[in-house]
């Protein structure tokens, strides 16, 4: 019966007018000649050999028993680049104009004629100088928000400096006080007690009378003062 089919099949190429038909050696599922790689009928169709199985198939002839080759990954598209923002550059702040004090005047008095020796309470002598002082800083009307006075005790190297210093601080306060009493803006002033740190005189000064108790005391003298200091603010 295969010879049979066979024969049946040349003599159909025969009479279509194909010549020297046989199976290719690359596959023997088609029919070919020596015009063609792939015998055709009249109509386009590839012609099969007995020995075609759907294995052998091709995709010119029989694209739709051919397996299908899967389609190619497309590669990820690359991330986005993102540009980092510009950095935001702010500008430093405006130096802010400070209010500095500024000493206009010094007014410095001897403790002597404000106190005993060793005493803090003024003395009916004392109470008047303070007032002239006060009358003074109350003519000028100083602007209390712009202006500080400070009181200032000083007294000289002779005994303990914690002694000095609680004595210092004691009649500034008096003196302090007593220009508030007479009308001064207490806000505008301040009482500081400096002991012994800032003397007028030097030890050489009183050298020559160490040994002598009263007139080391005379020479130590511009040492105890208290001394009024007048600062105005005034902008940089």
């Amino acid at each position: 019966m295969k010879m049979k089919h066979t024969l049946i099949q040349s003599a159909v190429l025969a009479v279509l007018g194909f010549a020297a038909v046989s199976a290719s050696a690359a596959n023997d599922g088609y029919a070919t000649d020596t015009r063609s790689p792939v015998v055709r009928s009249g109509t386009g169709l590839c012609w099969h050999t007995s020995s075609f199985s759907k294995e052998k198939a091709i995709e010119e002839c029989d694209p739709d028993l051919v397996p299908k080759k899967a389609a190619p990954v497309a590669a990820p598209a690359p991330a986005p680049v993102v540009e980092a923002p510009a950095p935001v550059v702010v500008p430093a702040p405006a130096p802010v104009k400070l209010a500095t004090p500024k000493k206009l005047e010094t007014l410095t008095l001897n403790a002597a004629a404000l106190f005993d020796f060793g005493k803090a309470t003024l003395k009916q002598e004392g109470v008047d100088a303070l007032n002239a002082v006060a009358a003074v800083l109350l003519e000028r009307k100083y602007d209390p928000a712009k202006t500080k006075i400070e009181v200032e005790g000083h007294t000289d190297r002779i005994g303990k400096a914690e002694t000095n210093q609680k004595l210092s601080e004691a009649r500034a306060n008096a003196a302090r006080q007593q220009l508030v009493d007479k009308g001064v803006p207490a806000e505008m002033i301040v009482a500081k007690g400096l002991g012994l740190t800032e003397p007028v005189t030097q030890p050489a000064d009183c050298k020559k009378v160490a040994k002598n108790r009263k007139k080391l005391v005379e020479c130590y003298a511009p040492d105890r003062r208290v001394e009024v200091e007048i600062y105005a603010t005034v902008e940089q």
